[in-house]
């Protein structure tokens, strides 16, 4: 994308976060990655480490008074799971967000840009806001972008599943992702049987099945848990 482009597209960001800065450079700073230019000082990883405090203060407050009957242990849980890189990437999606990234040409792939950089460069955007605004104005903001996920149905579901553990046990290790991929699908149509792999650097890739690929995962992520504790 273009520097020029960029900058006339920022009003259509503003709209999405619903926020509009009063100074326009901060926004720009927030969505220029290190690799646009190469440089070592990066207002962007500046602007992202605020912004993942502020993120994680704006959840924590959340969700202490939500869950209000919830342990030390249990908000803890549901805390690494709203600031995890996973769900940083959701959010990055919904308001399409690599479409505002100004960033190299190495660090496009065929598959987009990595969720580091999505979950990154989001985590600035929140610093940007606040930086620009206030602590009230950047909570408003967080929470409209998170309401979704914290108002879920499934979220016990989605917190208590073995797959949201151990991506949470990987990124605490500065691992990558883990990685699932169908091995085979066996059986008669009406009952087929799902092979999984699942590999995490660092450790042996693991096979698991289930009735469906969903189960298959949820195998495979317990039997890594067990490997990793």
């Amino acid at each position: 994308m273009s520097f020029k482009k960029h900058i006339k597209g920022l009003d259509a960001l503003e709209k999405k976060i619903g926020y509009s800065f009063r100074d326009k450079s901060i926004l720009t700073k927030s969505l220029t990655h290190p690799s646009f230019d190469n440089n070592k000082f990066s207002n962007m990883e500046r602007l992202e480490f605020l912004g993942d405090r502020v993120l994680g203060l704006v959840i924590s407050e959340a969700i202490f008074l939500k869950f209000n009957s919830f342990n030390e242990g249990s908000l803890s849980r549901y805390h690494n799971y709203f600031v995890q890189r996973s769900t940083c990437v959701l959010v990055a999606k919904k308001i399409n967000l690599s479409d505002f990234i100004i960033f190299g040409k190495s660090e496009f792939s065929k598959d987009g840009l990595k969720d580091s950089i999505l979950s990154n460069i989001l985590e600035a955007l929140i610093g940007a806001v606040f930086v620009d605004s206030s602590y009230e104005i950047t909570q408003k903001m967080v929470l409209n972008l998170w309401n979704d996920l914290i108002n879920d149905k499934l979220l016990d579901q989605n917190i208590l599943n073995p797959k949201s553990e151990l991506q949470e046990i990987s990124l605490a290790l500065k691992k990558d992702l883990p990685d699932y991929k169908i091995v085979s699908v066996d059986g008669k149509d009406h009952n087929p049987e799902f092979t999984v792999s699942l590999s995490i650097n660092g450790y042996e890739s693991i096979q698991a099945k289930g009735k469906t690929k969903q189960d298959a995962e949820k195998n495979a992520a317990t039997k890594m848990l067990k490997l990793i504790k």
